[in-house]
């Protein structure tokens, strides 16, 4: 049985199509392992390079330690720079798109992890589970229990972000400069646990409204793909969010009591009207 039940939510910026769209997520809800990413969209193919950056996350991370070493993150690195440059026809670039990719690509990224301990022959998990991440850049993490967020990571606070996060690229020259700002957190996780991934204008709007006093994870608990559609316009119509691609990723942790009764499942059920699942997914 799978311990996490995720769902995902996108909307390109307003004005773009979807194909425009640069963020990237994935997720393996059997291997428990959820990545999203923010491709800057002032670099060439960016969202190329942040669905790689997930891709690769979510197929072997990089070893999660509470230091990550830099040079595990270097080689971790070069499969998705190779994917990225195996997707460019280079043959076909017009010269100024060909310099414009020589000066890279680049996107932000949080990867999440979970293990758990096993009882018995049937797997059955034995909480707390422990979770690991990594971030790099303005893309975020928070953790909801009960009543609270028990977790934000990396922001803190809505005043902490800027207009120029750091960036994974896919110049390893820029990556050894890069580094020096990942991060890394972890923690234990019991059924009921929420964990949202949220890129940043998402994100800013989350902290702000919990500055504010407010349960934002209540609201976007209840969320179909039509409702976040909805609720991203009217926030950038109040000026409440930034007019930029934006990118949810739900991920509910679900466990058995020893009474065999499913627990954690109840409000991944009501929110999305489905049973949780084994399954794998990367945005397209």
């Amino acid at each position: 049985m799978s311990r996490l039940h995720v769902r995902v939510f996108e909307l390109p910026k307003e004005g773009n199509r979807r194909e425009e769209y640069e963020d990237a997520w994935a997720y393996d809800e059997e291997t428990c392992r959820l990545a999203v990413a923010d491709g800057a969209s002032d670099a060439f193919e960016s969202r190329l390079w942040a669905r790689a950056l997930v891709r690769s996350f979510v197929r072997e991370p990089p070893p999660l330690e509470d230091r990550v070493r830099w040079e595990d993150m270097v080689r971790w690195l070069e499969s998705s720079i190779e994917e990225w440059r195996a997707r460019i026809d280079w043959e076909r670039l017009p010269w100024y798109a060909e310099e414009k990719a020589r000066r890279g690509a680049f996107s932000t990224l949080i990867g999440l992890t979970f293990a758990w301990s096993s009882s018995n022959a049937a797997q059955d998990a034995i909480f707390p589970g422990h979770w690991r991440a990594l971030a790099i850049g303005d893309t975020c993490l928070f953790q909801v229990r009960g009543d609270a967020v028990i977790v934000r990571f990396p922001v803190e606070q809505a005043a902490d972000f800027g207009t120029a996060p750091p960036l994974l690229s896919t110049r390893p020259d820029y990556n050894r400069r890069s580094l020096e700002a990942l991060q890394t957190r972890s923690g234990e996780c019991r059924p009921g646990d929420l964990f949202i991934l949220a890129t940043d204008a998402l994100a800013a709007w989350f902290l702000e409204e919990l500055e504010a006093g407010e349960q934002p994870w209540q609201r976007l608990e209840k969320l179909t793909p039509g409702r976040f559609t909805r609720m991203v316009e009217h926030l950038r119509w109040k000026g409440r969010m930034r007019n930029d691609d934006v990118t949810l990723m739900l991920g509910w942790v679900v466990g058995q009591r020893k009474e065999g009764i499913l627990v954690g499942a109840d409000a991944a059920q009501k929110a999305t009207n489905c049973t949780p699942r084994r399954d794998r997914h990367v945005c397209n």
